[in-house]
């Protein structure tokens, strides 16, 4: 199974087992291998010799202690209120429903795994795995975590927390681009293809990904703070758009901004929204002006209005609705004897 397929649980449940077991005289074990250059994979990071003198320095209290042929990882409570963020975490937005529901989960089941953490210079600990448990843990009022703490340099430790969070499924497209475009900037990778290696996921995906921030630079600030408004496959709609009416970039993003509330919408969808600025728009005809017939003094007693084949009379105020009626009439009348119109057919069968 590979790790994008991995749920977090899993992911850690198997490093930690594997590091215990590990003799150690073994090799290590192998998760995936990386292009030829400085750079590390996790495992290695994970296995690499730590020189006694790093230890010394970030020498923390511990409850137990697992040590091989890769230095230590030691295992103990860890004050929330020491724990901070990792920089490196691709993730920018937490659902506070789910939170509360895994806060909920704590308080019924207890920690299933310690979370992962590294020990920085002034005493706190950066976090590897586990932001969502200690946003929850918070939450619930707890003050500590069970914590598998490591030493870690910080290029180490920005590879570790970016492949990490490659096993959780519910990254955004704008989230896991994040993590791709940090592991090229950080040379871990110098391809797309060394960037699926790294993460154990396609080349596919990582383009997909990594599309995302060919989009305008107002769009990816937008992605910065909505990270799942836009996925690979709305981009790809928006860059048609913007291929078709390259004049009218900010038209087209003031429409994206309509995905904010209506985040459910699809391709086809957008595609209408983003095109429908630029549609020609109908030009209706003016409709004439009215006509007035002014009595003997030169003020208003009709006003007649065309539409289409109906004519309109409006009455003035003061004039004899009744008489202007007959006289409207009888004036029809005279015209209608002056003209032949053609025989209407009559519907139906003639009888036999």
């Amino acid at each position: 199974m590979t790790k994008h397929q991995q749920s977090e649980a899993d992911f850690n449940a198997s490093l930690v087992e594997r590091l215990r077991t590990a003799p150690r005289a073994a090799a290590p074990m192998h998760m995936n291998d990386l292009p030829s250059g400085p750079s590390k994979s996790l495992t290695d990071l994970l296995h690499d010799n730590q020189e006694q003198e790093a230890q010394s320095t970030h020498e923390v209290p511990t409850d137990s202690t697992t040590e091989g042929n890769t230095g230590s990882v030691t295992t103990r409570r860890v004050p929330l209120h020491l724990i901070v963020d990792s920089p490196y975490q691709p993730r920018k937005k937490y659902d506070e429903t789910e939170l509360q529901l895994l806060g909920e989960t704590l308080k019924g089941r207890g920690q299933d795994e310690p979370i992962t953490v590294r020990v920085l210079d002034n005493g706190k600990f950066e976090l590897i795995a586990g932001h969502r448990r200690v946003r929850a843990a918070r939450l619930i009022g707890w003050s500590e975590l069970d914590g598998r703490v490591m030493t870690l340099s910080d290029r180490d430790a920005c590879l570790a927390t970016l492949v990490h969070n490659e096993s959780n499924i519910k990254l955004s497209d704008y989230e896991r681009g994040l993590a791709y475009q940090t592991a090229l900037k950080e040379g871990y990778a110098s391809t797309q293809s060394g960037v699926a290696t790294v993460f154990g996921c396609t080349q596919a995906r990582v383009s997909q990904c990594l599309s995302l921030f060919d989009l305008p630079q107002p769009l990816l600030d937008l992605m910065a703070k909505y990270p799942e408004l836009i996925t690979y496959r709305k981009a790809r709609v928006i860059k048609e758009v913007l291929a078709k009416h390259p004049s009218g970039e900010d038209t087209i993003i003031q429409a994206v901004e309509a995905l904010i509330d209506r985040p459910q919408m699809d391709q086809s969808e957008l595609r209408a929204v983003l095109l429908k600025p630029f549609e020609p728009k109908r030009v209706r005809a003016k409709a004439p002006a009215p006509r007035t017939i002014i009595d003997k003094n030169g003020e208003s007693a009709f006003r007649v209005q065309v539409k289409s084949r109906d004519i309109l009379i409006q009455v003035e105020d003061g004039v004899d609705v009744e008489l202007a009626l007959q006289s409207a009439m009888a004036a029809l009348r005279q015209f209608a004897i002056t003209l032949e119109l053609p025989k209407k057919q009559k519907s139906g069968r003639a009888s036999s």
